[in-house]
């Protein structure tokens, strides 16, 4: 049976079909089609443009033309901080389900980072550490014990968000990565859960722009793996920013050309996140926030 899954986000509108064993336990990706929507940039004072609404509307149309071709039995659509830190949100979420003719669901902040660790786990064995996933217009942190999730934050600084308000040019200067930097520490410090009190060793990923920066870091250094990155991998990354500005700007071009604008955004995100928290190692997961919703949404009704 053919599961679909749509991901309304910042940046990109993504659709992933899978296929599902029979008992509903195992699956695998069959389809995974993204859309550069592109849609925070509709953003203005708060709120989604009716440009924007209609962008949204005609990428989910899209996606769900792509999949009907695979003959789902289901296909649900969720979005995540752009729709949900909008003022707007209700309003454009009604106009986006009758254009586009379904039902999308607005998952909260608690919501993202649990799905985004019902996914990471449901591939990578994760028993101490922190769940990170740096998307366009948020940042999910999610602190780890004993295989469970313990505590979450939700960060309202992304990729793309800083982007659009640090950097005034393609690549930041040293000064705007710092501000990045600094406006990341300024949200852990102020979480009321206490998340920047706690140390830990290792740090896991999900998404595409820690994807796409272990992309970089490996394009750039021999027998560097896409799947692990040091705190010393990332530091050095930031110096190659810098320093190597050309070759790090063709290792991105070459990697992931569409977040070339918004890479160096996320390494600012992901530096200070690893300084925080005292990390040494990163490991990027195989699953994320979608295969949590296909799990924890969609199959749990199956049986």
């Amino acid at each position: 049976m053919n599961y679909g899954v749509i991901d309304v986000g910042s940046n990109t509108v993504r659709l992933c079909v899978y296929d599902v064993s029979a008992d509903g336990k195992k699956f695998k990706t069959i389809m995974n089609r993204k859309t550069m929507a592109g849609l925070a940039s509709y953003v203005r004072d708060g709120k989604i443009s009716e440009e924007g609404i209609a962008v949204a509307a005609e990428s989910i149309s899209k996606c769900l033309k792509r999949a009907s071709y695979l003959k789902p039995v289901r296909v649900d659509v969720f979005a995540t901080a752009v729709l949900r830190n909008i003022s707007n949100s209700a309003q454009a979420i009604a106009a986006i389900e009758s254009e586009a003719h379904c039902s999308i669901v607005l998952l909260s902040e608690e919501d993202e980072a649990h799905l985004g660790f019902v996914g990471a786990s449901s591939r990578d064995t994760m028993e101490n550490g922190v769940l990170i996933d740096i998307g366009g217009g948020s940042s999910e942190v999610t602190l780890i014990v004993n295989g469970n999730d313990v505590m979450r934050a939700s960060l309202p600084v992304g990729s793309l968000s800083s982007y659009k308000g640090h950097v005034g040019d393609i690549l930041p200067t040293e000064e705007e990565f710092a501000s990045i930097r600094r406006a990341v520490r300024d949200l852990l410090d102020a979480d009321a859960h206490g998340m920047s009190e706690h140390r830990v060793r290792r740090l896991f990923g999900v998404g595409g722009s820690i994807r796409a920066l272990a992309g970089v870091n490996a394009r750039m250094l021999d027998d560097a793996s896409e799947r692990d990155m040091t705190h010393e991998d990332v530091d050095r990354l930031v110096c190659d920013l810098f320093e190597r500005r050309r070759a790090f700007l063709d290792a991105v071009l070459h990697v992931s050309p569409e977040r070339v604008h918004t890479i160096a955004c996320g390494l600012a995100i992901l530096v200070e996140l690893f300084d925080d928290f005292d990390a040494s190692m990163l490991h990027v997961c195989a699953n994320g926030v979608r295969e949590g919703y296909l799990i924890d949404r969609m199959l749990k009704s199956v049986h």
